[in-house]
This record gives C-alpha cells, structure tokens and sequence, in this order.
C-alpha cells in the first residue's frame, strides 16, 4: 500500500474529467439545438455546413427575385391589356370612319380622339415602371445562388410605332456595321428605301435606308431582308437581342424647303404607323396598320405569358432545392435531442458514480494507518 501516489484517484479523476467533459459537450448542444458550435466540434461538417448556408440564403433570395419578376411580368401584362384597348377602340374608329354616313366634321371629331388615344398609348408605354425602373428593355434575372445562374429576357413596350414595320436583327452586328439582316412579320413589312430604322427600341440613333434586298417571304407570317443603312451601327446588337423598328418614312416626291428648319419630307411613324392614322382622308387604309399593331401586341403577350409560365417553374424548382438542401445541413449540424438527451442522462448518473468512487479512492490511504497503530 502506497501514499504518496494514489493510482485509484488519479484513474477515477481521468473517468471522471471524460464524463464532465460529455456531459459539458451534451448540454451545450441542448441549449443551442446545434451539434456544431464551434469548429472542433466537427471540422469538415463546419466547413460544409457553411458552404450549404451560403446556398441556402443565395437559394431564398433567388427564390425572391423569381417572384419580382413574375411580378414585373405582371404588370406588363397589364400595361399590354390597357393598350390592346386603345388599340381596339382605335379600330372601331375606323370601321365607323370608313362608312359614308359620316359627315367630314364628323371624322374630325373622331381623328381628335384617335390623336388622343395613340398619344395616352405612348405614355402608358414610356411611363410603366416597376420598383422604379423602366419597365421595358433586356432583364437579368438571378435565378441561383451561383453566378452565371440566370435567363435574360426582353420586355417589349409598344408605342404609337409599333404598327409599322418592325423586326430582330437575325445574327450578331458590330458596332459600325451597315447591313443588317432583319426578321419580321409580314402583316407589317417589308422595310423600303428612305424608312427611318432604330435599332432597339432605347436607342436614340436613328438610321436612314438607302438600300433593301427583295423580302423573302415565309409560311409562317414572317419575312426576312436585308437592308443597307446610311450610317453604321453606334452600339453592337445581338441577334434577336433588340427590336429594328421604322419610325418614320422619306417621300423623296416633296421638294423639302430648306428655308424651314424641318424637313418636309419626313413623315412621323411610317408606313402603316398608328401615327399615320388619318381618318378624315383614309379611314381605310387606317385598318391595316392597326390590325399589324394588334397583331404585335398579341406577340409581345404570349411572350410575356411564356416567360411567367417559366418563372413559375423555376419558383417551384427553387422551392424544393432550397428544402432539400436545409435537410442536408440540418442533418450536419442540428443537436438530435433524443439522443443528446440520453447522452446527458447516462453522464448525469456516470457523474454522480464517478463522484463516489473518487471519494473512496481519496480515503484509502488512511487505511495505512491501521498498519501503523
């Protein structure tokens, strides 16, 4: 029998600092309900519960801008349903115009209402906005916790020259390119020489054409040409990336006045534009460029309604990435209380035993004593 080194106690304290350390660590994850407080607890289930947290917040903001964009589509629709109105009141103008029944102040009153109504569907055009912003043009939307994860697409705002010819340019043009190749419907086309062009509807340069190539015409309603334009490209466009709309038209027959700072031969909005309507001299002729203007409107809505219809599947894709991936990290660094709870039950009581045992390690020595007496 020794004193001076007590090998019982010593063995007991080390049972007992494992037990105190367990039951510490058990507690611990029952007050926080986090198996991962701190990196030590589990060094690569940090790192990757982390990462997974990052995707996580990326995933519930994507999820956020998704629903801000069916939103924003939302309002284009309605801004569309507004100006397909106009659009066709316009045309009941016209049907009632073109009837003889009509007296020629009775034509006037009804052009009064049409400069009207094309002048409320520029402004309905130019002033929907979303958040601020213009409502119209090329969108990004981040749709991922990644970069690179998100679409582009293009919201078309119509205007009082929408009813004139139009068209995408059909491949990639540099900046200072002349020729473009340009698709469009055949309701509203072809270009012809001396069109006014924008290329993008958000351009301010305008183009002169000096030349066209003949139309060739396709079965389904659309045509493709290529016009020659006066002056090169200020800014590269993308193909199908901006709108080449004709604004205006030259009439080279007028004998323009160069005493007057404006040039009589150019005629606002174009060939078949709403602009161009002109009901007290050919209510007629008026009806083609508003069924083309009607026919574009459809257009811009269905694809506006395919892309909600997309938005709607990526919000449901986001729905269930964003859950599954919670469930991976919940698995990683979530405290299971069934068995924490068990854990601190069974230290609880190795605590107490271990306690005990260390008492009586401490009072063996003094049975040395009995020897000495």
């Amino acid at each position: 029998m020794i004193v001076n080194t007590n090998l019982s106690a010593l063995n007991t304290q080390r049972m007992l600092f494992d037990t105190t350390k367990t039951a510490s660590t058990a507690m611990e994850r029952l007050a926080t309900g986090s198996k991962i407080n701190k990196a030590q607890d589990d060094v690569a289930g940090s790192a990757i519960a982390d990462r997974m947290t990052s995707q996580v917040r990326g995933l519930n903001m994507a999820l956020k801008n998704a629903e801000d964009a069916r939103s924003m589509l939302s309002v284009a629709e309605t801004m569309y349903l507004d100006q397909t109105d106009i659009v066709q009141r316009l045309r009941e103008l016209a049907v009632q115009a073109s009837n003889d029944t009509n007296s020629a102040k009775d034509r006037e009153y009804m052009q009064s209402e049409v400069v009207a109504l094309v002048a409320e569907m520029d402004r309905i055009a130019g002033q929907t906005m979303f958040n601020g912003e213009s409502i119209g043009g090329w969108k990004n939307i981040q749709l991922g916790s990644n970069a690179g994860q998100s679409i582009e697409m293009h919201v078309t705002t119509l205007s009082g020259h929408s009813g004139t010819t139009y068209g995408t340019a059909t491949q990639d043009y540099a900046a200072g390119s002349t020729n473009l190749e340009i698709k469009g419907l055949s309701t509203s086309g072809p270009f012809a020489f001396g069109d006014i062009l924008i290329a993008g509807l958000y351009n301010p340069d305008s183009y002169f054409v000096q030349g066209v190539s003949a139309a060739q015409m396709h079965d389904d309603g659309t045509f493709t040409q290529t016009v020659s334009l006066s002056s090169g490209l200020a800014t590269s466009i993308t193909a199908g990336y901006e709108i080449v709309s004709s604004v205006g038209t030259i009439d080279f027959s007028i004998a323009d006045d160069p005493s007057t700072p404006d040039n009589e031969q150019f005629s606002l909005g174009g060939r078949g534009s709403l602009y161009s309507i002109d009901l007290s001299n050919d209510a007629a002729g008026a009806l083609q460029g508003i069924d083309s203007a009607l026919q574009s409107l459809a257009s811009v809505r269905v694809s506006v309604g395919a892309m909600q219809n997309r938005l709607s599947h990526t919000i449901s894709n986001l729905i269930g990435l964003t859950e599954q991936t919670t469930a991976a990290r919940s698995r990683i660094e979530d405290a299971d209380f069934a068995t924490e709870s068990a854990v601190l039950a069974k230290t609880q009581v190795l605590q107490e035993t271990g306690a005990a045992m260390l008492a009586q390690a401490n009072a063996a020595p003094q049975l040395v004593l009995e020897l000495i007496k």
